[in-house]
């Protein structure tokens, strides 16, 4: 195949790794198994216009990705619906978009992966025709990537000391999101601390990604929590992995969500960025809308 590299130079990973050395790596790999590869390393604040110059183009059939969440978020936006592939080479700090696909961590290893991997199909939803990856949240989450960005880090550590600090200082206080929903699977309306919306649930995993990528589906997570008792509950079932044992949580699956909120005075993420405050949702599951390459001994199909 016909490959190109945009490594993100400012990714976690990528900040303590000689770039010029790395570049050398991924090209012998990649020509050993058979591939054409070309690849550009740029700063953080380059990235978008480098994937979207990169997606537009015609002269590849796939597009290497390292860096963060991101990074990796902002390249299968772009390739969405597209007849191209996505390698994910996880540079960042929790890499969930890997971990979903099982890529390995060590990112000499996920060259070799990818280079001697295969093309498989995953889902990938969007909101009002906006395509992610992981989730879309109102509430808790978002306000705790708020209160996260007030801190300072530039590391990986760095960063899981500073979402847990964070957390604590957004539990003081209960959001409200108000919200009525009508899905496939049935319509509410309600008060929540969270609302939660995956790509795929995210079942009992300590990191909070969905280990099954096909499985066709939106995982809705409503959070009800009217005291601090309740909140810090909610958290420790968040951090240790078992949100969906939670008795805050209410659960369900569906294809295709309409979101209604009460107000605006609450924060909102995509993929774990702060976005503006979107009032009506429109949230539609994509089954098989994205090709990825997994390793060749991967469980997906």
């Amino acid at each position: 195949m016909r490959l190109k590299g945009i490594f993100n130079r400012d990714g976690g990973t990528f900040k303590t790794t000689d770039m010029d050395a790395f570049h050398k790596l991924a090209t012998e790999i990649f020509t050993a198994a058979g591939h054409e590869f070309d690849c550009d390393i740029v700063e953080g604040k380059g990235v978008k216009q480098a994937i979207e110059k990169t997606a537009e183009g015609s002269g590849f059939d796939g597009m290497i990705v390292g860096g963060g969440d991101g990074t990796v978020s902002l390249a299968a936006g772009f390739l969405h619906g597209k007849d191209k592939l996505l390698g994910v080479v996880p540079a960042g700090t929790m890499n969930l978009f890997a971990r979903s696909l099982g890529i390995s961590f060590d990112i000499e290893e996920a060259l070799e992966e990818l280079a001697n991997g295969r093309p498989v199909r995953v889902d990938m939803p969007t909101i009002n025709d906006r395509p992610f990856i992981h989730q879309f949240s109102a509430g808790l989450h978002a306000t705790m990537i708020r209160n996260r960005e007030k801190l300072d880090y530039d590391s990986r550590l760095g960063k899981i000391s500073a979402s847990t600090r964070a957390w604590f200082d957004t539990l003081r206080t209960v959001p409200d999101v108000r919200v009525r929903y009508q899905s496939d699977h049935g319509d509410g309306e309600g008060s929540f601390a969270l609302l939660g919306v995956s790509n795929n649930r995210i079942h009992n995993n300590a990191v909070p990604f969905s280990d099954r990528p096909q499985g066709g589906k939106l995982g809705v997570y409503l959070v009800k929590a009217s005291d601090f008792d309740n909140m810090v509950g909610f958290a420790m079932d968040y951090l240790t992995g078992h949100l969906e044992d939670s008795e805050n949580v209410t659960l369900f699956e569906a294809e295709r969500i309409t979101l209604d909120f009460a107000s605006t005075d609450m924060d909102q993420s995509l993929d774990g960025d702060l976005i503006e405050v979107i009032g009506h949702a429109v949230i539609e599951q994509h089954p098989g809308a994205l090709h990825v390459i997994v390793p060749a001994d991967s469980d997906l199909t």
